[in-house]
C-alpha cells in the first residue's frame, strides 16, 4: 500500500487552518479593542490585529514571491 504525500494539499488544509484561527482571534480582538476600558491591554491586542494581518499577507504572498524567484509562471516574458 502506497501513500502518495501530495504537498498541495497539506499547503491548501494549513492555510485553511491559519485563516480559520485568524479569524478568530481577529474577532476577539476586535471585541477586546471596543469593550476595553484599559488603554494597555487595547494596544496589545491591537498590536496581536497587526500580526495577524502581517502574517496572513506573508502566507498568501509567499508561493506567488517563490514562483518568481524560480522562475515559475509569474516571470514568463
Amino acid at each position: 500500500m502506497d501513500i502518495l504525500i501530495d504537498l498541495s494539499s497539506i499547503a491548501s488544509a494549513l492555510k485553511t487552518i491559519a485563516v480559520f484561527f485568524s479569524v478568530i482571534v481577529l474577532a476577539y480582538a476586535g471585541v477586546v479593542h471596543m469593550t476595553s476600558r484599559d488603554p494597555v491591554s487595547r494596544n496589545e491586542w491591537k498590536e496581536i490585529a497587526w500580526g495577524v494581518f502581517i502574517g496572513l499577507s506573508l502566507l498568501f504572498l509567499a508561493p506567488i514571491l517563490a514562483s518568481a524567484l524560480t522562475g515559475g509562471g509569474y516571470c514568463t516574458p
